[in-house]
């Protein structure tokens, strides 16, 4: 018989996979098309019968990541649609064992992206754990953080549609197998910047136990001048202020295209992203999360690779090329004006010390894997730590070999390892070929985050012991195939940052 579960909304038909129970497809907000286009997510209409829920469904609409990045990591073109607020749900067994509970958020600028991607399945994590493993969408882009209150739109729909998705699994994870009273929120680049804001959004207090950003933690919100500024754009483009509800009719791919045009296909353009819109979202999460407003006693286990921004450098054209000039010119946008040669001293002075290289690209990526990754790490592990114990960091280290190794331990390296999905064929340029080491790797990747969601805490027989973090030891877990514990690493690099005044911080989000 084909696994069947109640759900308030209705009955749910799945499928098995070699062992594990599949649900795909589960609708957990309205579609947000036509009048709710822009609008918060609206709670599911029941149905009558028997839903199928042995397909995934579209992803959201999105532009493909431009050239060899998106094929690289692992987010390929999917079929696509505004009607997208679905999830998936594997269980080994829809019983009464309440089990663990593991929703993931993917990244992808905000822009990009879907909880059906191959390197996401949730087959083995499930099984491997005894979890329940839950992934979904939401809307990315234009469509999910368009800050136009004109068009009752917070421009954090994105978040919003994430929130609906963690109190479905509240009120129906049982049903599945698992427990609703021990759910843990993991997610990677976007899906951690917005799991650090999800841990400051009033809307979200109590829909979730324990959270684990992976690449990504607190960044500077969009203002509500930067985010309505984009949003004007929008309307004098295709609505008109004497009509603005004309946008809601508008074709999803005129509004992408635009968005395209808008953010100029990467950096630099506008941003899409948590919104301090002083109603959904306030200006500070940081000093949100420090006061302990909703996250006090959460677990939290945060980090980040090694390399993150190698991933962005080695596949682009003549990056290798940095002059002087070049570094100390782009080194202006983190570091500001005035500082920009002091803090590229400070790195290239840091890492000789070290034994790392100098090379004006090498200390460019060390500088951006820094100021997006792994100072807001810092400072969201600092922000949670000052009331609650319960705080590990990490540090992946396991390096690729694509590019003859130019990506080092890159953005996104990490995700296969934590899924068990290395050995897939469209990870093994990635990842590498399937090899004892790399089983290895992923099984002490996947215990670790099997540990912290079972108990809260990451420590398992795969690793030496593993402190929790704090302001003075700074105690990071290194992970690779010989995994150990950091004190402070690159601290004289966290030390020049902390001395930069929070205007001078850099505004950039991946």
């Amino acid at each position: 018989m084909p696994p069947l579960v109640l759900t308030s909304s209705g009955k749910l038909q799945g499928v098995e996979d070699d062992g594990c129970v599949v649900f795909r497809g589960v609708p957990f907000a309205q579609p947000p098309v036509g009048d709710l286009r822009w609008r918060p997510p609206e709670p599911v209409l029941p149905w009558d019968g028997v839903r199928d829920a042995t397909e995934f469904s579209a992803s959201a609409k999105q532009r493909q990541l431009p050239g060899d990045v998106g094929d690289l990591i692992g987010i390929p073109a999917q079929t696509q649609s505004e009607d997208c607020l679905y999830l998936n749900v594997w269980t080994p067994a829809c019983d009464e064992r309440k089990r663990p509970v593991m929703v993931w958020i993917h990244g992808g600028g905000n822009t990009v992206g879907s909880g059906t991607q191959p390197r996401i399945d949730g087959r083995q994590l499930a099984m491997a754990g005894d979890v329940v493993v839950v992934t979904l969408n939401y809307r990315l882009g234009v469509f999910g953080w368009l800050h136009a209150p004109i068009l009752g739109a917070y421009g954090n729909e994105g978040l919003l549609d994430q929130t609906a998705a963690l109190f479905w699994v509240r009120r129906e994870i049982e049903a599945f197998g698992g427990d609703p009273q021990n759910v843990t929120v993991f997610g990677q680049s976007a899906g951690g910047f917005d799991i650090a804001h999800l841990m400051a959004m009033p809307a979200a207090t109590s829909a979730f136990d324990k959270a684990i950003p992976m690449s990504g933690s607190l960044i500077d919100t969009i203002t509500k001048v930067e985010a309505r500024a984009v949003a004007e754009r929008y309307v004098m483009r295709f609505g008109g202020w004497d009509n603005p509800e004309r946008m809601r009719r508008v074709s999803a791919d005129d509004l992408l295209d635009y968005q395209v045009e808008l953010t100029g296909g990467g950096f630099g353009g506008a941003r899409f992203g948590p919104v301090a819109d002083g109603y959904s979202l306030g200006l500070d999460a940081e000093r949100r999360i420090g006061a302990g407003i909703q996250t006090r006693g959460m677990p939290l286990l945060i980090g980040h690779t090694r390399d993150e921004f190698n991933l962005f450098t080695a596949t682009r054209e003549g990056a290798d090329q940095m002059s002087d000039n070049d570094l100390l010119a782009a080194a202006t946008a983190p570091f500001g004006g005035m500082r920009a040669a002091e803090g590229v001293d400070r790195y290239q002075r840091a890492r000789g010390a070290r034994g790392e290289s100098t090379d004006n690209l090498d200390v460019w990526n060390a500088i951006m894997t820094d100021s997006m990754f792994r100072i807001p790490a810092v400072r969201t592990a600092e922000a949670q730590a000052r009331h609650t114990p319960q705080v590990w960091s990490y540090r992946f280290d396991y390096p690729s070999p694509a590019y003859d190794g130019r990506l080092g331990s890159c953005h996104s390296l990490d995700i296969p390892f934590i899924w068990g999905t290395y050995e897939a064929e469209n990870m093994k340029r990635f990842c590498g070929e399937a090899s004892p080491e790399l089983e290895s790797l992923s099984e002490t990747m996947m215990q670790t985050y099997l540990a912290f969601a079972k108990t809260g805490n990451p420590n398992n027989k795969r690793l030496p012991d593993w402190p929790t973090y704090n302001d003075s030891d700074r105690a990071v877990m290194t992970l690779n195939h010989e995994s150990e514990v950091v004190n402070a690493p690159a601290d004289e690099e966290r030390d020049f940052w902390a001395s930069l005044a929070p205007r001078e911080l850099s505004r950039v989000g991946g």
